[in-house]
């Protein structure tokens, strides 16, 4: 039997994901997208077992780090790009979703510019929608300021990662690479990344937000001191990023109220 080498590696990092995992599986079994060239890595980050999901995809491959454990998405998502066979990865989170077009519209941008994202959807936990976080034709960095969230790229294999430790991993790693990457990513029609709304999450922790206050005060330092060796626009640019999402942060923060993030932007936007 010829053995078909996958297009596509899509990196999950999981971490007591049993819950939400098969949903997250189900949107790329529906990937108007030819399943063999489709390759799905579970990075495993805790002590529990995921193979019962391989009877979901065939081309699921499970990786149990050899060392330490509970190392946080962004190394699982470094571990899982060192084995992925793909020339193209795609990061998707256990508790989201991609839509159906999802890989069509984004990989042919992708081969042509390294890289390529497209609108993030919010649903809540019973999968309503709730607000698309939509830049418009084009995406550049100024929109990580402007628009509160998380968007998540599918990336050249030789240009992914590696993601930093702590909150804010993904938007780091995504600034990075548009600064990387000379050009204004066209955003796709109808694609959509959706992040559902989990009261269970990490990210619905109370102290999450002072861990990506922190997260986000760093990597300003980190650009201040890079702005003093290359005193570039897109430097500036990213600091004033940085500074919005503290703005946007300590807004949620000081709000008070017993919700997500995400719901307490949902008025705001």
């Amino acid at each position: 039997m010829k053995i078909i080498t996958p297009e596509i590696s899509v990196i999950i990092p999981v971490y007591k994901a049993h819950s939400t995992l098969e949903r997250a599986i189900s949107s790329i079994n529906n990937q108007l997208y030819d399943q063999d060239k489709i390759e799905i890595i579970l990075s495993v980050d805790d002590n529990s077992k995921y193979d019962h999901f391989k009877l979901l995809n065939k081309n699921i491959r499970i990786l149990n780090p050899s060392g330490k454990l509970r190392t946080g998405a962004g190394e699982a998502r470094n571990r899982g790009i060192k084995i992925a066979r793909g020339k193209i990865i795609g990061f998707l989170d256990a508790d989201d979703t991609w839509s159906s077009n999802y890989l069509c519209e984004l990989k042919p941008i992708a081969m042509r510019y390294g890289m390529a994202i497209t609108k993030t959807e919010i649903l809540n936990q019973n999968g309503n929608h709730l607000f698309t976080l939509d830049p418009g034709y084009n995406f550049e960095i100024k929109h990580f300021g402007l628009l509160p969230g998380s968007f998540h790229p599918l990336v050249l294999k030789k240009l992914a990662g590696p993601f930093p430790n702590g909150a804010s991993q993904d938007v780091i790693h995504c600034i990075n690479l548009l600064k990387k990457i000379p050009y204004r990513s066209k955003i796709p029609s109808h694609s959509k990344y959706q992040i559902w709304l989990n009261e269970k999450s990490k990210t619905s922790q109370k102290d999450f937000s002072k861990l990506v206050d922190n997260s986000y005060k760093y990597w300003r330092h980190y650009y201040f001191k890079e702005l003093k060796v290359e005193n570039s626009y897109t430097n500036i640019q990213i600091i004033r990023v940085l500074q919005n999402k503290i703005i946007w942060n300590n807004k949620f923060m000081n709000s008070k109220k017993e919700e997500s993030f995400y719901k307490f932007i949902s008025s705001k936007i």
